[in-house]
């Protein structure tokens, strides 16, 4: 066969182009906390990544493209002293570089 390197299908899914990113406080004051994403349609996790104790930073990369506002992102708080702190209907923007 003449094209016998061309594969016919879908194209694989693009983990590459976007993120979601921000910062965790606790009364004004950045903190470590557990931070999940989850897909809203599906009900299933996508990720989770503590946030940085100092500046309260986060940063998840390597999800695929999800349709506007399909996730649901939780901060938890592990002391038992806060409820979970939550952001609903969230859409994600291409990483840097991208």
């Amino acid at each position: 066969m003449l094209f016998d390197i061309v594969q016919l299908g879908p194209a694989p899914t693009r983990t590459d182009r976007h993120c979601l990113a921000g910062i965790c406080t606790v009364d004004g004051v950045p903190s470590r906390r557990l931070v999940v994403v989850v897909d809203r349609k599906a009900i299933s996790l996508l990720a989770a990544r503590y946030s940085d104790p100092e500046s309260g930073a986060w940063r998840i990369e390597g999800l695929p493209q999800y349709d506007e506002k399909q996730l649901l992102v939780l901060a938890l708080d592990d002391t038992e002293t806060y409820n979970a702190e939550v952001a609903d209907y969230v859409s994600q923007v291409a990483g840097e570089g991208v």
